[in-house]
């Protein structure tokens, strides 16, 4: 996707002057709002960002919408602008203040979130999906973008991340989720309209972590964590001497060890002739045997015209864990701060270093253990490399890809790094808030037409609380993007050995259980698991069924069954139990007899049982429960129910919640 253009023009020059010649704040826009991004058609959507406090703000659409504000004291502004029915057909969205900023290739569709953990993040860069070469090839499709939110973890809602859009191709999908990409093939076959894709999402993640701290309020065993980050956030803000201090400690003993502090490796002149060469992204852990702090350096013996005379902004990608990073000598930034290995960086060259002279770029990693290095930034084309382009109104225009030309050399080894400081715990993924801190509060009001969630392997053994977990994300979400009723659809947990013990059977419960929540659906994957790998191949078929929610429920297209049978009840007959179905037209049972129904009496002892079907109910019994008082069906971790409707998606499972 093109960068924005920006155009300076002269309105309110005067109000400049008045100032006194204080600095002004051009308009700065959120990276989620750029070239390239797919606005919700048919509705008001946001457009919000920076610029000086009471500045006059225009916000117009080639499409022939506009609307105006003027900025907040604290330099914010925010406007509604309708937008069109969809096209496949590019336009501009052109923002003026004191500065003009152009948004090119705007496309009006339809834009989903891509929430939870690794079945959802799973991408084809990731291996084990079904077909993958063939998927990823094929994977090519200008009318559906992307735009993958960066891991972050925050102790304070962010305003911004470090991402981009990217027009579909065998490349840019190949990092992205493959959920969200075949649900998104799904709808531009039906609509054939384009489709815009936000991801948020990381493996191993608790709901709790994509929650607000607010929503969270009712939630008296998370409060602990949520002071603790609180605490974290207050301290980040206001600066505590003693953190200070003591980081500040740490890195002055490691220039007493590290050999490229003390010899200058960051320098200019500096001779790295014999260093190692080596490609950018580089992960060092066990090449080489080097691990500790370690130093790379890329030398530009003629600088590229375009940059001289320009602030440029220097894109790394993650670093793990900690890092300085030196222009020509000077420190341009650094995290200096341990536990920050997955958030991305971002530094600025000021304009005046950028001479027509030979220059050289130095990074310091420091990593204390395990994988290190550097992980780079989304590239032009697809795949990742440090990038470096000229700044103009905040945002990086025509990035260069710096992939070669990096030597290395080890400093310090691990053994000999300073003590890290005893400042107290470190945030991690898992802890209630940061997520929707670091990854949906940037993107937040962007107008969305609703969210994919795949979550919950997580929170298995607390079904319970998810329940209520579940409710509560739904509901804060759908205020925060401002749409009260956005469909929210989700996955159930597949099949997985995971202790034995079938709490994700009531985890389970707990989704079938969330679809009392309006305007919810839910993809069962009971018959597409993989008892034996948490991450099952089948992605395509997750990302139909949910498209088939979509297709019926908020599109309304006559495309059939949407559903797999839900549980609507059940009542004794007898010595059998009755159990009613929705979604049931066509009941079948695939490969054999009806499995995995359990009946239980008054001595809550649980027995298998023979189950029939008849008509759209399902009639259980068993020889060793002569007055049965329940039944479930499906509460194991990694069964595989063989119950079906006539359109071949399989029956959600259902149990009691004990937990």
């Amino acid at each position: 996707m093109a960068a924005p253009r920006v155009l300076v023009v002269p309105f309110g020059l005067a109000l400049v002057g008045a100032l006194g010649g204080a600095a002004r704040a051009e308009v700065r826009l959120p990276k989620v709002l750029a070239s390239g991004m797919v606005v919700q058609q048919q509705s008001e959507v946001a457009i919000w960002g920076w610029a000086d406090p009471g500045e006059a703000i225009a916000v117009t659409a080639s499409w022939g919408s506009e609307a105006k504000t003027v900025t907040g004291a604290d330099g914010r502004f925010q406007v509604l602008l309708a937008t069109p029915k969809a096209k496949e057909q590019g336009y501009q969205i052109t923002v003026r203040g004191k500065n003009t900023v152009v948004l090119d290739d705007v496309l009006a569709g339809e834009v989903w979130l891509c929430g939870g953990q690794s079945n959802m993040e799973w991408a084809f860069a990731y291996g084990g999906v079904d077909d993958a070469e063939a998927e990823r090839a094929a994977a090519r499709d200008p009318f559906v973008r992307l735009f993958d939110v960066p891991n972050v973890v925050a102790a304070a809602p962010k305003d911004d991340c470090d991402a981009r859009w990217l027009a579909a191709t065998p490349e840019s999908v190949n990092g992205f989720s493959c959920v969200g990409w075949f649900f998104a093939r799904e709808l531009r076959r039906e609509l054939g309209v384009p489709v815009g894709l936000i991801g948020v999402n990381w493996g191993g993640t608790v709901a709790q972590a994509w929650m607000r701290r607010e929503a969270l309020a009712t939630f008296p065993r998370l409060q602990p964590e949520l002071d603790w980050v609180a605490s974290e956030a207050a301290a980040a803000k206001g600066g505590s001497d003693a953190v200070t201090r003591a980081w500040a400690g740490y890195w002055a003993a490691l220039d007493e060890k590290d050999l490229g502090a003390k010899n200058g490796w960051a320098a200019a002149k500096f001779d790295d002739s014999g260093w190692s060469e080596v490609a950018v992204p580089d992960a060092f852990a066990g090449i080489e045997n080097v691990d500790g702090a370690v130093w790379y350096r890329r030398t530009f013996e003629t600088f590229p015209h375009e940059w001289v005379g320009q602030e440029l902004e220097v894109a790394l990608g993650a670093i793990d864990d900690m890092d300085q990073v030196f222009f020509d000598g000077k420190k341009i930034g650094g995290v200096e701060v341990h536990g920050r290995w997955n958030e991305a960086r971002t530094y600025r060259i000021p304009a005046e270093l950028t001479t027509p002279a030979r220059h050289v770029l130095a990074v310091r990693v420091v990593d204390t253990g395990g994988a290190g290095g550097i992980a780079g930034a989304e590239a032009s084309g697809g795949g990742r490399a440090v990038t470096i382009g000229a700044l103009a109104n905040g945002r990086a225009s025509g990035s260069s890809a710096v992939v070669g030309g990096w030597k290395r050399r080890l400093g310090c080894a691990a053994d000999g790094l300073p003590s890290l400081p005893n400042v107290g715990g470190q945030l991690h993924p898992n802890v209630a808030s940061v997520l929707w801190n670091g990854l949906v509060a940037p993107i937040v009001p962007f107008g969305i037409r609703g969210a994919l969630w795949y979550q919950g392997e997580s929170n298995i053994g607390r079904a319970a609380e998810y329940l209520d977990l579940m409710k509560g994300l739904i509901g804060d979400w759908r205020a925060q993007f401002r749409r009260a009723d956005f469909p929210f659809l989700f996955v159930q947990i597949a099949p997985y050995n995971y202790d034995g013990s079938a709490r994700s059977a009531e985890l389970r419960q707990a989704q079938l259980a969330t679809l009392a929540v309006p305007n919810t659906g839910m993809a069962v994957t009971m018959d597409i698991g993989n008892p034996h790998d948490i991450h099952p191949g089948n992605k395509q078929e997750v990302g139909r069924r949910l498209a088939l929610w979509a297709l019926s429920q908020t599109y309304r297209k006559d495309t059939g069954e949407w559903s797999g049978p839900l549980h609507a009840g059940h009542a004794v007959e007898g010595d059998a139990m009755r159990v009613r179905f929705t979604h049931a037209a066509g009941l079948q049972a695939k490969g054999g007899p009806l499995t995995d129904f359990e009946l239980c009496g008054a001595d809550g002892v649980w027995h298998p049982a023979q189950a029939t079907i008849d008509g759209e109910t399902v009639v259980v019994r068993s020889a060793k429960v002569a007055a049965p008082v329940d039944v479930r069906f499906g509460h194991a971790d990694a069964c595989a129910p063989n119950l079906f409707n006539g359109a071949g998606l399989p029956a959600s499972p259902f149990c009691k919640i004990t937990n």
